[in-house]
């Protein structure tokens, strides 16, 4: 006995994407016993031998959808839509990048945690920006330690926050050192692409350094020295609710000149008006210092309520006299520069509940630089002064 099972007939359809409408090509369209694939409008005809049969459609990114033989006689040349197959990764976060502390996040910045960060090969301390040189894109064209190109930028195409205040200067021995503590510099973050517009101006980059946030519960100290300079740090616990950390530091060049303090001091003396004097006038009585001191009040007003103060004064200061013999007469002039920021900040956060909070900072930022060369073959003295003062008041809610 032979059995033979009648064709039911010809199923058709147009297969479309329940997102945006589109036909869908090349979706293969599958029974026990034939198949088929859509062509550039998203049709298709199929032979159904059987009641049973099951009507099996597939496209690379959609749901597969499966229908029954008792569909298809209902109607021809039906639309089909195939639902987006959206798979959810997990989320990748880098740690120990390059070295330990260091986490590139999903967002391509990196961070920089100072409590967990490791001296990088080549460095003697944990310098804030000589660390960030160590990322790609990020370089410094005269080899110094502050003066940052990131991503073929220029230094002042740069925005330097300290805790959210706007940093005009970067460095001691006017860039070998970077200015900011790093015993007091808990995190620093590195933007190199685009950047938040609360931040405001940093077209090349942002480097934003920021001080713990968290009350410490027991008084911490050290003091320490290298060769280059003596430095201090004191996290005092105030109350259970207010702590104060206080860093400074300041060169060795009045109690110690150290072989690497005078490499440091050739290097910055290689300006051409310094070593152009050399051939017909003799430098004396040189003398270099630089300071900063850091300072940072947190007080828990309530579990909602925060308040923190910020302080900075820094300053570089490079003297010497220029001496030379005109007509038979001896003549001494004395030439400078100096450098100086001061800045402060007081800031406030209100947690209201789970969803909202609100921030309001205010800053005051200062930087000023003086320089007098004196030129004494043409009986002439150069003065200049750049002066910024820039205040601001910013209230964010989130």
């Amino acid at each position: 006995i032979i059995i033979t099972t009648k064709p039911l007939g010809k199923f058709c359809g147009y297969i479309k994407s329940k997102e945006d409408g589109l036909p869908i090509e090349q979706a293969t369209i599958q029974t026990k016993t034939s198949g088929t694939i859509s062509d550039k409008h998203g049709y298709f005809e199929i032979d159904i031998k059987s009641i049973n049969d099951r009507i099996v459609i597939r496209s690379l990114g959609f749901k597969t959808l499966n229908l029954s033989a008792n569909r298809a006689q209902k109607a021809t040349c039906m639309d089909i839509v195939l639902e987006p197959n959206i798979q959810s990764l997990s989320e990748v976060y880098l740690t120990n990048y390059i070295t330990s502390g260091i986490t590139k996040t999903n967002l391509g910045t990196y961070e920089i945690d100072f409590s967990k960060f490791d001296i990088l090969p080549g460095l003697i301390d944990t310098d804030v920006f000589l660390s960030l040189q160590a990322f790609p894109g990020v370089l410094s064209v005269d080899e110094t330690a502050t003066n940052l190109n990131i991503r073929g930028g220029s230094h002042d195409q740069n925005l330097i926050l300290w805790d959210g205040i706007k940093m005009y200067q970067s460095g001691h021995f006017f860039g070998l050192i970077s200015l900011y503590n790093p015993q007091i510099t808990k995190d620093v973050l590195l933007i190199k692409n685009g950047t938040n517009a609360s931040y405001t101006d940093g077209i090349s980059g942002t480097i934003s350094m920021n001080t713990e946030t968290k009350l410490n519960p027991k008084t911490t100290a050290s003091i320490g020295f290298n060769l280059v300079d003596l430095n201090g740090f004191l996290d005092l616990k105030i109350s259970d609710k207010s702590s104060v950390e206080i860093a400074a530091r300041k060169s060795l060049y009045d109690y110690l000149k150290t072989p690497t303090f005078n490499r440091y001091f050739e290097r910055i003396t290689q300006n051409p008006d310094y070593e152009n004097n050399t051939s017909n006038v003799l430098n004396t009585n040189e003398d270099f210092d630089f300071y900063d001191f850091s300072l940072r009040w947190l007080y828990e007003i309530s579990p909602k309520d925060k308040l923190r103060l910020n302080f900075i004064n820094a300053s570089n200061k490079l003297v010497f006299d220029e001496n030379t013999v005109i007509d038979n007469l001896e003549r001494s002039k004395e030439s400078k520069l100096t450098q100086n920021s001061i800045a402060g900040s007081l800031f406030y956060e209100r947690i209201w509940n789970e969803k909202i909070n609100t921030s309001v900072e205010f800053y005051e930022t200062d930087y000023k630089l003086e320089a007098t060369n004196a030129n004494l073959l043409e009986d002439q003295r150069f003065l200049q002064e750049n002066q910024i003062s820039e205040s601001s008041l910013k209230l964010i809610n989130n």
